[in-house]
């Protein structure tokens, strides 16, 4: 679901926004957010982070697990339901109020623990998480996304497992590639770092960019996964009906894409997973 906080033509800035326009943001969008994941996109965006997340479980169900900048419980939901803990934490009360209410009716709310939080200034002690989940863009779209790395990393146990997505670099300069060279030129030169990605206005990285930054915070990065979904056509995506057998078609495609190293980096969305050594 892209959300662009620049108009087609603008030249980005090369600085994040503020908090409170962050959190404004997300705060108004929280009643409408789920209906993506009704379409044939969102749909997707789940497959191929929920294979990737389901790789990195552990298999002890009383491990802990944080979902950092979780929203509405589209992860931490599912996961309570498998009979796990899960701590959620968002900068937007206004998603956490939905997620809340998600759970309540599904009679999950003692197995999640709901903290308003800033990714970049996680209020955990060291080492707490046996797996530490950030999907669907809090790392691009954080104030602060090198401390939000250091945060994610910092609260991961040593032997923990770590999966993350953020915006593509090389995405965002295909998009500006046709419609403002300048700035794609000066993402690809790397004298930019934030455009618009595939979850809005945030930080862009490349594969290294994006290993470089976690390896450097003690995670060995096991892998990094290229998400391909937006390269379908907006009314593909938009579809709320589809045939089975496409979206099977589709999924293996998308899954073989995103594990070729070649392509990697075109993705609209790079997925890391690692583990802390």
């Amino acid at each position: 679901m892209m959300l662009c906080a620049r108009r087609r033509g603008d030249v980005p800035e090369d600085t994040p926004r503020k908090i409170k326009d962050v959190q404004k943001e997300w705060d108004e969008r929280s009643t409408s957010y789920d209906a993506y994941f009704n379409t044939f996109g969102g749909k997707l965006d789940e497959y191929l982070r929920w294979k990737l997340i389901k790789e990195s479980l552990p298999e002890d169900k009383a491990a802990r697990i944080l979902d950092a900048g979780g929203g509405t419980g589209m992860v931490a939901l599912p996961l309570a339901g498998m009979g796990y803990g899960v701590t959620v934490s968002d900068l937007s009360p206004g998603q956490l109020r939905v997620a809340e209410e998600k759970l309540r009716r599904h009679g999950l709310s003692e197995k999640v623990e709901i903290i308003e939080a800033d990714i970049a200034a996680l209020p955990f002690p060291d080492e707490l998480f046996d797996l530490v989940l950030a999907v669907r863009g809090p790392i691009s779209l954080s104030i602060d996304p090198s401390k939000a790395v250091v945060e994610l990393s910092r609260v991961t146990k040593r032997g923990g497992r770590i999966c993350v997505d953020v915006s593509s670099r090389y995405w965002a300069v295909i998009q500006e590639y046709g419609r403002d060279t300048e700035t794609a030129l000066k993402l690809i030169r790397s004298e930019l770092d934030h455009a618009c990605g595939a979850h809005g206005f945030g930080r862009v990285f490349s594969p290294e960019e994006l290993e470089e930054a976690f390896e450097r915070n003690g995670i060995g990065v096991t892998g990094i996964y290229g998400d391909f979904a937006y390269y379908l056509p907006e009314e593909m995506r938009n579809a709320t009906k589809w045939e089975e057998r496409s979206y099977d078609q589709v999924t293996e495609i998308l899954e073989r894409l995103s594990r070729e190293p070649s392509v990697t980096g075109m993705g609209n969305d790079l997925i890391l997973v690692g583990e802390k050594y």
